[in-house]
Parts: structure tokens; C-alpha cells; sequence
């Protein structure tokens, strides 16, 4: 099966496309800063999932904009990856209007 790394691995959707891709045998290292998500989305999909250890999910606490963060997301795979889903970014049409700065920098930079 296959090393992935999702990223924005918490969020609804994100949280969602990790069960599937855990229940299809996969291995995942998750990179969220948990700025619209909490740690807990992903300790329910590690229990629907019925892993009984951390060895197929793997999240790291980091912003995807942070290299060290990305280097520790990297370092937890004990080969390649296979691919990456991104999940990461911000998604509110109002607040992308008042903070477009902001939203450039999260989903572009």
C-alpha cells in the first residue's frame, strides 16, 4: 500500500478521505496547524479505523508554510511518499474578501 502525506489532514473533508484511504490499507502522516480543526477529528478516524497503534497514522502539529514543520512531516515516513493530498487552506468567500492577503498566503504561498 501507500506512504501519504495529507495535508490539513484534520478538517472535515481531510478527516473524511483519511479514514477511506486508512480502511484501503494505506499508511498517512498528517500536517495540520489546526487553525479551523482540532486534534480530535483524527483520534475518531484512528478508532473507526481500528488501528491499534500510531504505526499507519502519523500527524504532525505544523503549518505547511513552516519548513521545519515540513522537515518533521517528512522525517516521519520510513520511505518516499507516494503522493500528497492537499487539504490545507482557507475557505470562508466573506473573510477571503475582508483578508485577502491572508488567504493568498495560507492557499498560494
Amino acid at each position: 500500500m501507500a506512504l501519504l502525506l495529507i495535508t490539513g489532514g484534520a478538517g472535515f473533508i481531510g478527516s473524511h478521505t483519511c479514514l477511506a484511504l486508512l480502511k484501503a490499507g494505506n499508511s498517512l502522516v498528517v500536517i495540520d496547524n489546526h487553525s479551523n480543526s482540532s486534534e480530535e477529528p483524527l483520534r475518531r478516524v484512528a478508532k473507526m479505523a481500528g488501528l491499534e497503534s500510531d504505526d499507519r497514522l502519523k500527524v504532525v502539529e505544523g503549518d505547511i508554510r513552516n519548513s521545519a514543520d515540513l522537515d518533521l512531516a517528512f522525517s516521519q515516513g520510513d520511505k518516499a511518499f507516494d503522493g500528497v493530498v492537499h487539504f490545507a487552506g482557507l475557505k470562508a468567500v466573506d473573510e477571503s474578501l475582508l483578508r485577502p492577503k491572508r488567504y493568498w498566503d495560507v492557499n498560494v504561498n
